[in-house]
């Protein structure tokens, strides 16, 4: 039987992050199993540069925060490698597991005593000028904002062929179940079991206040057109609150239901309630 080979996903600038990281390699190694990890934990730990942990590794833990879990989605995605979140400080919506229980959850994944759970991901596409220059899955949302001494922007948004609406906002959440409780919630949209299949539109502070989140059908693609921005100082796209690209007027973005999927490592005794209870401080019964 071939044994499981693990990987280390890890915080880079995070000295607590890049500790737990040494010790969970030398517990992995220290069973027989095999454990990858980037060059900056190799460099911390002072051992010599192995491959890419996503690049061959059977599942990939991610050590530091939903920043570090997000990045490790990315690089793994296209393969289907599960990943298991660890926070290192109190838990994440997507981390579960804290820093005191991480061997616990080795021992439990070591025996099987897991569950796969799939993530949907969306695709989003760049259009400028007829040319596709940006493509990418994210796992959380896909926001068009505008910069600080911005004006207003208009955004023209599509649903398969059907016009739905022209925000005039400081911007548009297009979100992920998962994503729902990021900065969908922080905004006033709604919270979405991760489990139903569904794009959230959530404008950002709107000049009609009658604009509301819309929650749409995955199976359907969303175009937006964006109507105003001067320049590239104007307008932000942000995939998953990592990464950014300017946006010009005339811009096309699409939306759609991504190929690929997250698949997260989750542990019977903590469902996605529990999670919401302990994160957003609801009273228990």
């Amino acid at each position: 039987m071939t044994l499981m080979i693990f990987g280390i996903v890890c915080k880079e600038d995070n000295k607590d992050a890049l500790a737990l990281s040494s010790r969970v390699r030398e517990w992995i190694v220290e069973r027989g199993y095999d454990c990858l990890v980037e060059d900056h934990v190799a460099d911390y730990i002072g051992i010599g540069h192995t491959a890419p942990p996503w690049e061959k590794a059977d599942i990939l833990i991610a050590i530091g925060g939903d920043g570090t879990f997000l990045r490790a989605i990315w690089v793994s995605a296209k393969r289907g490698i599960p990943i298991l979140g660890v926070h290192m400080g109190y838990l994440g919506f997507l981390t579960e597991v804290t820093e005191d229980e991480v061997y616990t959850a080795l021992e439990a994944v070591l025996s099987g005593n897991y569950v796969k759970e799939e993530r949907t991901m969306f695709e989003s596409t760049l259009v400028r000028g007829g040319r596709t220059v940006m493509s990418q899955h994210v796992l959380n949302d896909v926001v068009i904002n505008k910069s600080a001494l911005a004006r207003i922007i208009d955004i023209e948004v599509w649903t398969n062929s059907t016009f739905i609406t022209c925000y005039r906002a400081d911007g548009l959440i297009v979100s992920t179940p998962t994503g729902s409780t990021a900065y969908n919630l922080a905004t006033g949209g709604p919270i979405v079991h991760p489990n139903v299949q569904a794009i959230i539109l959530t404008p950002i502070c709107p000049h009609v206040l009658s604009n509301r989140s819309i929650v749409l059908p995955d199976s359907q693609e969303v175009t937006i057109f964006v109507r105003s921005g001067k320049g590239s100082e104007d307008i932000y796209l942000t995939l998953d609150g990592q990464r950014g690209f300017p946006l010009k007027a005339g811009d096309k973005l699409i939306v759609k239901r991504g190929e690929h999927k997250a698949i997260i490592l989750r542990f019977p005794q903590r469902d996605y309630f529990e999670i919401l209870r302990t994160k957003l401080s609801w009273q228990e019964r």
